[in-house]
């Protein structure tokens, strides 16, 4: 009972945290990025009888040095809007066991940008479509000083090094995982190209949206493709692999009446391309989220299917299906699209 008091109290801090950081405090800078996924707390589901999941929190920030898409996106005589921004992308678990210390968190941080450009322009015309993509470089890291595969070495020993000496094709990696202080650490690059596509109703805000996106990982070693500290070791990236390719899709609907509420459905695929043999490399999320109070279009309520590699720094080495529910927060909550010009 008292796991559970506390486990109830922890959720209601951290949704406080995501709501504040992940909405609030960042309008202050834009409160709009069309590219890109949104922050969220949630139930999942665990991979494995090793260690059980509570909950998971993901809230997301990106603090803009310099936006256009609050201003320029209603205006149908300007095709280019961007954004320059630095983003905070952590990834945090509560385990159902004592953290201490607390179990290998992910913390992303990148600087990155957003452009975006309109297809079609015309004051009369009612259906909108938009290509861009997002940029973002930085480093990925669980912050753990601990042998990924031995709970008795230090990383980058040579007495850490020689247990990768003895993995085959045929080595449980996810049996032998340090749980506890593993080391996870790479530099990382992201490229996502995306197409949007709106139907319009008379205020200009979209009632239909598609949208596609494709993508490109790197995993590199020198920070911004220039520092040289932050990088992963070569024992580990031959584990989870440089190059990952990214397909998503989302269609968003929203009924034509007053107060009505508004769905969206989104797939991701996510593939490792230069994997080790015992990893999955396949990532599969199914999502369907509904927007219940209108007056309120960035929270939403969730469920998810997840097949494939967990996403959990080293954790990708676990895989099998996954059930999650949640909160998220739409930082791209429906804007006018139209409407506007704004050139003098």
């Amino acid at each position: 009972m008292t796991r559970m008091k506390y486990t109830i109290k922890l959720l209601i801090a951290l949704t406080g945290f995501v709501l504040a950081f992940g909405t609030g405090f960042a309008q202050n800078f834009s409160p709009l990025y069309p590219i890109g996924d949104d922050p969220d707390i949630k139930y999942v589901s665990s991979y494995t009888s090793q260690e059980k999941i509570l909950f998971e929190a993901n809230p997301t920030v990106r603090y803009s040095f310099y936006s256009t898409f609050s201003r320029y996106l209603a205006c149908e005589d300007r095709i280019h809007s961007q954004a320059l921004y630095l983003a905070a992308r952590p990834q945090l678990r509560m385990y159902q066991e004592v953290s201490k210390p607390v179990k290998t968190p992910s913390y992303r941080v990148f600087l990155g940008t957003q452009q975006l450009f309109r297809l079609n322009q015309g004051m009369n015309n009612k259906v909108v479509q938009f290509v861009g993509f997002s940029f973002e470089s930085g480093h990925y890291s669980n912050g753990q000083s601990g042998c990924a595969f031995c709970e008795d070495y230090q990383d980058q020993t040579e007495e850490c090094d020689s247990i990768y000496a003895t993995f085959d094709d045929n080595t449980d990696l996810s049996a032998l995982l340090n749980r506890k202080n593993g080391n996870f650490s790479t530099n990382m690059s992201e490229l996502l190209l995306n197409y949007q596509w709106h139907k319009l109703d008379s205020t200009f805000s979209p009632v239909y949206s598609h949208s596609v996106e494709l993508g490109y990982t790197l995993y590199h070693d020198r920070f911004l493709g220039v520092f040289d500290f932050g990088g992963y070791s070569d024992n580990d990236i031959g584990i989870y692999g440089r190059h990952r390719l990214m397909l998503n899709y989302e269609l968003t609907y929203k009924r034509q009446r007053k107060y009505a509420p508004t769905f969206a459905f989104r797939q991701n695929i996510e593939y490792i391309l230069d994997h080790h043999v015992q990893v999955n490399p396949i990532r599969l999320v199914s999502t369907v989220t509904f927007y219940p109070i209108p007056a309120w279009r960035t929270f939403g309520v969730f469920t998810s299917y997840i097949y494939g590699h967990d996403n959990y720094n080293f954790r990708l080495v676990d895989s099998g299906h996954q059930f999650a529910v949640g909160l998220s927060w739409d930082q791209f909550a429906p804007a006018k699209l139209g409407g506007k010009r704004c050139k003098k």
